[in-house]
């Protein structure tokens, strides 16, 4: 389905930019509608015509400013986008104060970034304008709740959190006779005498606070979900003769979901509890004769609470009497078959009888109960609950369902089934599967022998075997031909077994048979599956090492070469990310064709995998035939793919070459040397093909010894945790620490993280490093804290495959419990470009992190792309200005302007702003006196060991 196209107005007096903006909304259909103005005075005019779904416009025009169009309306009914010049951030967020949701600086790269930028404001707008709906809904919300309560029959009033009324009924003046004008507004402990004989706590304090606990205040209360539900009897009403009351009391919510308030209703039962009471005292009188019935016999009320019973019940639920009064029956029944309780009850009171099967919880465990319903009336004919039977039917559906199982494993077996007489030679029974696999119905099987089915493939000698092994050990299982009804042979899997009767005579034989047709089908399939690549057809990598070690044994015996050229397309993660794994596998399929038809029928194109492909050349004379091949293959991939979408997709190729015997004896070590020298090629800029060379190996090599390394040193410990301080720009006091991992290799000493870290990303084992790292500092913060050094913060860098877990949350959560630690001591450090990989799923666990009280700081900002529409809806507390630009300061102007800019733009959005690799006076100076809040650096301290920390507390270094 097409999406819906949007109205852009470009206000821009520079026909280049104009042009930029207009080939850059081309590249997607819903951004194709496009006016242009180049004054405001034109722009207006073209607003009032037709009003755009966005506004795209230069800060500066020769008739005003852009943000002009909106700072004097309340709701301009559009949003707006203000492009500036280098130089105009500030300007810029005048704009936005203005009422501008975002800027971009004027420059290619972001002018290509328009189309992504428009859709992040139209849904920033969209949030807008739904807040701003629903603020309006819930106002009037409010004011009909007030007048649906003066209207309810029931007496009904309502406060808010703090107690205080805020509704109350016209029903509710009518049996108290107060005036709501003289109570709106008192605390409800004031009201509540009007029913309650003794100070009792209200229903309402248990719903604004669930940690009352009053249970034993009233005759009967439970909770019901959010609200909760009591009985009392108040002698205060009915001129003094009481009455009992049935109080429903829930909370009121904001659209929000927050709590509000409470609300309370209040209906007179008197009448309904008299007439259990009567019929409580006229079931008594039966005692003698309910008493010696097997079954349990029972009431309830319309609400399913137990108001008379038998003691069958009592036995059976091992409960007491008084424990059983107003208790719900479905207590005694699983979860699961509580609905159909109910729903029996329903149908008794509404429909005159009630049934249901369920399992009952009793003091001999799980039994299954049939219980049946009927209306109990009073005197006036009202339904004031259900009288029934229940009957304990464990025994009988145990039978039945033995029966039944039987019968339906006999029909639904896909084996199909043959017994015979003792003589082996008449049909007695067949089941429905050996129908569908012999063709021969019940009727046709019943007049025909068992030796139907023969195909003729096994001589006399066969069925000899078979029958000897019957008779001596009673059982025979193995392959066999057999012959449909239509004439097919077909292979079987027969067990036959010797059924006796109770005197030990041979009474029936029972044969059961399988097809296996398509096992034997699968087997070949199997077979060619396990030499062949499935989505290409090609030989795999086991095809592939057999004929490469076939094709080094010949030539050995002729003296010649043999080449491997290992190709790994280049761009095809890309396209895999971006279009979906079923465009990868077709462009693969693609690659696979296209490389086949120009490959010689003596060698062999394979596919290993992924995106990558071998080619085994055999009888090479010169190894410059096999740079010819390679450039061949980079060549073929140049022309783009056609899909089966019309979609044209460019990739290119990078080869790398061994060869026999020149760079391995064997085909593991020709295909390890052709990866290492495709390597190289992607390195040395892909689109290219690579001779393999020792030094490749050699490389390679000492990269996986240091992976190899560094697994180990995982799970020995060797690494360490060293701290930076974080400190206050205006009195120097330690705010914080950050944790900076090292490594002390037992061999190499301290290995630095720039050698480590890439790696540990690359191989995935960052994740374990960092939950260890997270762990290991949490564990110092509680040594530190118990040391009873003064409040800070720890602050820890997050990598993007530790943020990518969905159960981040619960992690960090766990972890500050091992350790008995607030989530206020800990900062976790992103990246701007790691949010913005992750997207709306990184927002979700931003939110997750800090609802559960963790500070949150974006890492190196300004060297990533953030959209300042995108950054204020991330919760986050604080901005950490990149080392490279702190170094500049304060000669470096650029480096300056744009630090004070993020300082500034930092402070508008209640952000705090910690600078880094602070190392003079002056850079600390500038940065102070431009607003920023803390900084780190050698100028304070290098990162230093725990003990270390301590020490700078007590004897802090002296800042000029």
């Amino acid at each position: 389905m097409a999406s819906e196209t949007h109205q852009i107005l470009v206000i821009e007096d520079d026909p280049a930019h104009v042009e930029a903006i207009r080939r850059s909304l081309e590249s997607g259909e819903q951004f194709a509608c496009m006016r242009v103005a180049t004054s405001l005075t034109e722009a207006r005019r073209c607003i009032v015509e037709s009003s755009p779904d966005i506004v795209i416009a230069d800060l500066n025009l020769c008739d005003g400013k852009a943000y002009d169009l909106i700072s004097d309306q309340p709701d301009p009914g559009f949003p707006l986008l203000v492009m500036t010049s280098h130089g105009d951030e500030q300007m810029a967020v005048q704009a936005l104060k203005a009422g501008a949701l975002d800027y971009v600086v004027k420059s290619p790269e972001t002018l290509a970034q328009i189309p992504r930028l428009l859709e992040r404001v139209l849904r920033e707008w969209g949030h807008i304008r739904e807040r701003a709906q629903a603020q309006r809904a819930l106002r009037e919300s409010e004011r009909r709740l007030m007048d649906i309560i003066d209207f309810l029959p029931d007496p009904t009033f309502a406060v808010d959190r703090e107690g205080h009324l805020i509704a109350w009924n016209h029903a509710l003046e009518r049996i108290t006779g107060r005036d709501k004008s003289r109570v709106l507004g008192q605390h409800i402990h004031k009201q509540y005498s009007a029913f309650y004989d003794t100070p009792h706590p209200t229903l309402l304090d248990a719903v604004l606070n669930p940690k009352v606990d009053f249970s034993a205040d009233y005759d009967y209360i439970k909770r019901d979900g959010d609200q909760i539900v009591a009985e009392i009897f108040s002698s205060r009403l009915n001129d003094g003769k009481g009455a009992h009351l049935w109080i429903v009391a829930a909370p009121l919510f904001n659209t929000d979901r927050e709590l509000v308030g409470a609300i309370e209703s209040i209906r007179d039962i008197s009448d309904t509890k008299q007439a259990q009471i009567e019929l409580q005292q006229a079931y008594g009188e039966t005692r003698a004769i309910t008493e010696a019935v097997h079954d349990i016999l029972y009431m309830v009320d319309r609400s399913g609470r137990l108001i008379w019973w038998n003691k069958r019940l009592e036995e059976e639920t091992g409960c007491s009497g008084e424990s059983l009064r107003n208790r719900p029956f479905s207590d005694f029944f699983v979860e699961e078959d509580v609905k159909k309780m109910r729903n029996a009850f329903e149908n008794a009171l509404n429909k005159g009888y009630g049934e249901v099967e369920s399992l009952a919880l009793t003091t001999n465990g799980l039994r299954t109960y049939r219980y049946n319903g009927v209306p109990v009336r009073d005197s006036s004919g009202t339904i004031i609950g259900v009288a029934g039977v229940g009957q304990d039917i464990t025994a009988s559906v145990r039978n039945h369902e033995e029966l039944r199982l039987a019968a339906t494993v006999l029909k639904n077996i896909r084996e199909g089934l043959m017994i015979s007489d003792a003589q082996a030679n008449k049909v007695i029974a067949i089941n429905p599967a050996f129908t569908e696999i012999t063709g021969y119905t019940q009727a046709e099987a019943l007049q025909g022998t068992t030796r139907m089915l023969r195909s003729g493939r096994h001589d006399p000698a066969f069925y000899q075997a078979m029958w000897a092994s019957i008779k001596r050990s009673g059982h025979w299982q193995g392959e066999i031909w057999n012959r449909r009804k239509n004439g097919e042979i077909f292979p079987a899997w027969l067990t036959i077994s010797t059924v006796r009767d109770e005197s030990g005579e041979i009474s029936n034989y029972v044969a059961v048979l399988s097809d296996i047709s398509k096992i034997k089908q699968s087997e070949a399939q199997l077979e060619h599956l396990a030499h062949y690549d499935p989505l290409t057809n090609l030989p795999n990598r086991l095809l592939l090492n057999s004929r490469l070690e076939h094709a080094i044994q010949r030539a050995r015996r002729n003296n010649t070469k043999v080449a491997v050229l290992f190709i790994d397309l280049d761009r095809f993660k890309h396209v895999n990310d971006s279009l979906g794994h079923p465009v990868g596998d077709e462009l693969l399929q693609a690659v696979a064709r296209r490389l086949s038809g120009r490959i010689r029928s003596e060698d062999t194109l394979a596919r290993l995998g992924g995106d990558e492909f071998v080619v085994l050349l055999e009888s090479i004379a010169k190894p410059g035939e096999c740079g010819l091949v390679a450039q061949m293959i980079i060549s073929l991939m140049q022309p783009p793919f056609r899909l089966s979408d019309e979609r044209e997709i460019f990739i290119g190729a990078s080869v790398g070459i061994s060869i026999y015997p020149d760079n391995g004896a064997h085909a593991i070590d020709l295909l390890r040397n052709a990866d290492t020298a495709m390597s190289q090629a992607k390195i040395q800029g892909r689109n290219t093909y690579r001779f393999y060379m020792e030094s490749l190996t050699r490389a390679a090599n000492a990269r996986l010894t240091l992976e190899s390394k560094l697994r180990h040193a995982l799970d020995s410990e060797e690494f360490l945790v060293h701290f930076q301080p974080q400190v206050s720009m205006s009195n120097e006091r330690i705010l914080g620490v950050e944790a900076l991992v090292r490594w002390q290799d037992p061999e190499e000493g301290l290995i630095q993280p720039d050698r480590f870290i890439p790696l540990a990303e690359e191989t995935r084992l960052i994740v374990p490093l960092g939950a260890w790292v997270l762990r290991q500092s949490c564990r110092q913060m509680r040594i530190w804290r118990d040391a009873g050094l003064p409040p800070m913060t720890i602050a820890v860098n997050l990598s993007i495959q530790q943020f990518a877990q969905r159960d981040l949350a619960v992690q960090v959560a766990d972890i500050l419990e091992a350790f008995d630690l607030p989530a206020s001591c800990l900062e976790l450090e992103l990246t701007e470009s790691m949010i913005m990989q992750n997207d709306a799923h990184g927002i979700d666990i931003l939110n997750e992190l800090q609802e559960l009280g963790v500070g949150l700081a974006i890492d190196d900002f300004g060297t990533g792309y953030s959209s300042l529409a995108y950054l204020k809806r991330l919760p986050i507390d604080t901005l950490k200005i990149d080392k490279s630009f702190v170094d500049g300061i304060p000669n470096d102007r650029n480096d300056a302007e744009i630090a004070t800019t993020i300082i500034a733009m930092a402070h508008n959005l209640k952000l705090s702003v910690l600078a880094e690799g602070v190392e003079t006076p002056e850079q600390r100076i500038f940065l102070r006196d431009s607003g920023c809040d803390s900084y780190q650096g050698y100028l304070f301290s290098r990162p230093v060991p725990a003990e270390s920390i301590e020490a700078l507390f007590r004897h802090p270094p002296k800042i000029d």
